[in-house]
């Protein structure tokens, strides 16, 4: 295991070498010292005989070599042949690396406008995390424990998202991180995920969700402690991501990446690679979901903590909630619910109030009805019990934008056990809940279901 590091003997190429040799030394691990040669930009005028274009480089990165080793540093120089981006990779390979570092700039000499940075390629093709660096000042800082490196993670929930935070203990390893996670939302697809209609229920009650949600995500990964940051987003995660960095005066930007090539990244895109050129921090980090160098993302038990049930007051319905309750520790909580299907959405329930739930009368008695549903030992067991009317034109989607928005780690239904015509003329509320449904679904059946 090395850091690899590659150099052009430029002065942006020693900003990176100073990096990796500050990680290297508080890490311990030796140091790989790089440079690539493309065979076209050999100069012509040299020697033809073996080595004589090679020994002048090779005797230049020795001497970069021996400076290093001056310091107490394992150093291995290494002048390669080939394509800059193509032979760092595959020496990062041969030699299991766990990170490659380079400068911010640096291009093939060749077709450049379609082949693209080295930096860029790099974070496309290595198996191991990549380290692009425009500044040493903020990362020589950290290592001789002047202060902490600010680190601003991109989250948007998704894996390879955890990939890239599952990485930060690594970066520990060389001295204490102040991590902040950047999150960048759409907000007409938030207001459609969580059921959030009505004009008082906006972008901070979409925020304090996504927040809430951000905070038990890095508390089930081990990282209880950060700061969070969002910001609306139309399309456009680059920008504002990099954005919210400055903002929290972040040395270092990390993200995670999905490492797409052909139809997949025209189709889904990139926020990793245009970050490595536009994002205004010293350095940015891409952790690669796939490959043999990054570890697996150990596959945890999940706990659960709040289950969403539901009744319409059926005895088949109602058997869902002794079973939901029965899935929840102490000091876990179960949010009983009914959904009123009203014959307007509830976008309109700001001008016609009567529409979301009905009168005042009726929303009580159905709330005493839910209450009476509450099983006796929930407060024996530690469990809180919170009662919720919904409203929505399709149950389904009501319960499906209710979990979101409570964050139900799992919702729990029950059964009427319908089949042939009976099933396609009244419905499963249950079967389009556990198609649409985001998050896990238990489905209670009557005992005498087959």
């Amino acid at each position: 295991m090395a850091i690899i590091v590659g150099t052009d003997f430029s002065e942006h190429a020693q900003e990176a070498v100073r990096v990796a040799a500050a990680l290297a030394r508080k890490t311990g691990m030796p140091l790989s010292l790089v440079h690539v040669a493309e065979p076209g930009m050999l100069r012509r005028d040299w020697s033809s005989e073996r080595g004589g274009a090679i020994t002048d480089l090779e005797q230049r990165l020795e001497k970069e070599a021996a400076a290093l080793r001056g310091e107490g540093l394992n150093v291995e120089p290494r002048v390669l042949l080939g394509m800059p981006d193509e032979v760092l990779v595959a020496h990062a390979e041969h030699l299991r690396a766990r990170l490659i570092i380079t400068a911010a700039l640096g291009w093939r000499s060749e077709k450049r406008w379609r082949l693209g940075s080295v930096p860029a390629r790099v974070a496309q093709a290595a198996h191991c995390p990549f380290l692009m660096v425009r500044l040493a000042a903020p990362f020589l800082e950290w290592c001789q424990g002047q202060r902490p490196l600010r680190v601003t993670v991109g989250d948007d929930f998704s894996h390879s998202a955890e990939v890239a935070l599952r990485w930060l203990p690594e970066l520990r390893r060389a001295g204490p991180v102040e991590l902040t996670v950047a999150h960048v939302y759409n907000p007409a697809t938030e207001y459609g995920r969580l059921g959030l209609y009505r004009a008082s229920q906006g972008p901070p009650g979409i925020e304090s969700i996504l927040e809430r949600d951000l905070r038990e995500r890095l508390e089930r990964l081990g990282e209880p402690r950060a700061e969070f940051r969002l910001a609306l987003g139309y399309g456009n995660v680059v920008e504002p991501l990099g954005t919210l960095a400055q903002e929290a005066k972040a040395d270092l930007l990390l993200l995670g990446t999905h490492q797409r090539r052909g139809m997949r990244r025209m189709r889904h895109g990139s926020v990793s690679l245009p970050s490595l050129q536009v994002a205004p921090v010293a350095a940015v980090a891409c952790v690669p979901v796939e490959g043999p160098r990054q570890a697996a993302v150990p596959m945890e038990v999940p706990s659960i903590r709040r289950v969403l049930v539901s009744t319409d007051f059926s005895p088949l319905a109602n058997l869902a909630i002794p079973h939901a309750l029965s899935l929840l520790p102490r000091g876990g909580e179960l949010i009983l619910a009914h959904v009123i299907e009203s014959p307007l959405p509830v976008v309109y329930a700001d001008f016609w109030p009567a529409v979301a739930l009905g009168d005042a009368g009726d929303e009580a008695e159905v709330r005493r009805e839910l209450e009476a549903l509450i099983p006796r030992d929930a407060e024996r067991r530690g469990i809180t019990v919170r009662v919720e009317l919904l409203s929505g034109v399709h149950a389904a989607q009501s319960l499906c934008q209710a979990a979101e928005r409570f964050g139900a780690d799992i919702v729990c239904l029950g059964s009427h056990g319908r089949t042939g015509v009976s099933r396609a003329v009244l419905g499963s509320v249950a079967q389009e809940v556990v198609a649409r449904s985001r998050r896990p679904v238990l489905v209670v059946k009557h005992p005498a279901l087959p």
